[in-house]
C-alpha cells in the first residue's frame, strides 16, 4: 500500500508540473482531472509498455539523467549540448567528453533554447516573460523582454528569433540586431514549439491539440488531427517534413506537410517535451523521468 501510495503522489506532482507549463491559468481547475485520471493513466502506461511489439524504440538510447523537466536542448559547435531545466531554473551543459556542468542558475523556468553559428545561446523565460543571451565567453544579458509565457524558440530562415507566446496565441519575431519585435502570427491556441521551412512558412506546435501550418500570405492548414497533444519540441526535417513531440502520447511523430501523413517515429517517451536534431540524430528530453534520449531512425 505504500509503494503505491507514493508512486500515486509523485505521478500527481509530475502532472501539475506539466500542467503549470502549459496552462498556468488552467491550473486549479486542472488539478482535480489530473489527480482523478491517475488510475486510468497508471494502467495506460503499463498496458503500452506491455506491447513492446507495437513500440517504435529500436535505436533508442539513454544519453544522460537527473535532469529537472528538460524542456529544451540545443547543440554548439563543439557537439555539447546544452538542456534547460524548466522545474531547476537552471541550464545544463554536457560536453563531447561528457563532462558536466550547470552554466547558469538564475534563470525562471527555462524553456526554449537556441545557439548560433558563434555559440550565442538564447534562452525564454516562461515565467518571467524575458529571453536571455549567453555568449561564447559566459556573459548574461536580458535581450527582451515583455513576452506573455515564452515557451519555444526558433531561428527564422533569416536570423531573427521565433518566440511563441504561449498565454497569447502568437508567434513573435525578434531581430536580434536591433532588438525590434513584430507579431508575425495570431489566432493561435496554446502555442509551444515553432519551426520554420525552407519556403518560409511556419509550422506551430499547440498544446491545446493544434499543429498549424502558417504560408508566408498567412493562410493557415490543420495538420494535428492524429496528434494528442503537440508539445514543446519541433524540428524541420527535410522541406516538407517535421517531427513533432506528441506530449500526450509519449511519442516522437514525423508530419509531411505535402500530403498530411503522420507518422510514429518513435515512441515510450515518458513525458517527452524537448526535441533536437543534430548530426542526423534525434535528441528528446522527458518529464518524467529526467531523462534525454537520443534516437538514431533507420
Amino acid at each position: 500500500m505504500k509503494k503505491i501510495s507514493l508512486y500515486s503522489i509523485a505521478f500527481a506532482c509530475f502532472a501539475l508540473c506539466t500542467l503549470y507549463l502549459y496552462g498556468r491559468g488552467d491550473m486549479v481547475s486542472s488539478t482535480t482531472r489530473a489527480t482523478a485520471s491517475n488510475t486510468s493513466a497508471n494502467n495506460t502506461t503499463r498496458a503500452a509498455a506491455s506491447k513492446t511489439s507495437a513500440d517504435n524504440t529500436a535505436g533508442l538510447t539513454t544519453v544522460a539523467t537527473s535532469f529537472s523537466a528538460p524542456t529544451g536542448i540545443a547543440f554548439d559547435s563543439s557537439n555539447a549540448m546544452y538542456v534547460t531545466n524548466w522545474s531547476g531554473n537552471s541550464i545544463t551543459k554536457i560536453t563531447a567528453d561528457g563532462e558536466r556542468k550547470t552554466i547558469y542558475s538564475n534563470i525562471s523556468s527555462p524553456a526554449g533554447i537556441v545557439i548560433d553559428a558563434e555559440d550565442n545561446i538564447y534562452v525564454s523565460s516562461y515565467s518571467d516573460d524575458y529571453i536571455l543571451k549567453i555568449t561564447a565567453d559566459g556573459k548574461a544579458e536580458k535581450i527582451s523582454d515583455g513576452y506573455h509565457t515564452p515557451t519555444g524558440i526558433a531561428f527564422s530562415n533569416s536570423g531573427n528569433l521565433l518566440i511563441t507566446n504561449r498565454s497569447t496565441g502568437e508567434i513573435v519575431s525578434l531581430d536580434l540586431n536591433n532588438r525590434r519585435k513584430e507579431i508575425i502570427a495570431r489566432g493561435l491556441s496554446t502555442p509551444v514549439g515553432v519551426t520554420q521551412l525552407p519556403d518560409n512558412s511556419l509550422v506551430v506546435s499547440q498544446y491545446s491539440g493544434r499543429l498549424t501550418l502558417i504560408r508566408p500570405n498567412g493562410q493557415q492548414t490543420e495538420l494535428g488531427k492524429d496528434f494528442n497533444r503537440p508539445g514543446v519540441g519541433i524540428v524541420t526535417v527535410s522541406p516538407n517534413v517535421v517531427a513533432v513531440i506528441d506530449n500526450g502520447a509519449d511519442m516522437v511523430r514525423t508530419v509531411d506537410i505535402k500530403t498530411g501523413t503522420v507518422r510514429k517515429l518513435v515512441t515510450s517517451l515518458p513525458g517527452a517535451v524537448a526535441l533536437a536534431l543534430h548530426n542526423n540524430r534525434y535528441y528528446i528530453g522527458t518529464w518524467q523521468d529526467g531523462t534525454v534520449y537520443a534516437f538514431n531512425p533507420k
